[in-house]
């Protein structure tokens, strides 16, 4: 336990309200990051989007476990509501209408990524 000594001394919800922070600002605003000459191959943004929501999930279950407020049993119910937040960003994208274009296969990256979020952790 002394590895995570450190992380259990912050404050309660502070890493999952940091993860949803970054998320929101990476998913809604409308140039994130600098433009730069760094060529990915297709479909990169669907396995950013599974890392962030993964990410998402294990910062939501590590303030759940350390609080000690939930039961084991209560992974499925997490992954479902990490990836309706998901859900929530890809309307707010095409309701925003600032050139960020709202994709079910963003929603099927986040749902994959509070999976296996679940399922590793």
């Amino acid at each position: 336990m002394r590895i995570l000594d450190p992380l259990l001394r912050l404050p309660r919800w502070l890493l999952t309200a940091l993860c949803v922070a970054a998320i929101l600002y990476l998913t809604l605003a409308p140039h994130p990051l600098p433009d730069n000459d760094i060529s990915f191959w297709e479909h990169t943004d669907k396995i950013v989007h599974a890392i962030m929501f993964g990410g998402l999930y294990f910062c939501a279950w590590f303030d759940i476990w350390r609080n000690k407020k939930a039961p084991l049993n209560l992974r499925l119910l997490l992954a479902t509501g990490v990836t309706l937040f998901g859900g929530v960003i890809e309307l707010l994208q095409r309701a925003m209408q600032q050139g960020r274009g709202a994709e079910w296969a963003d929603l099927a990256a986040d749902a994959a990524g509070a999976l296996l979020g679940a399922l590793i952790f």
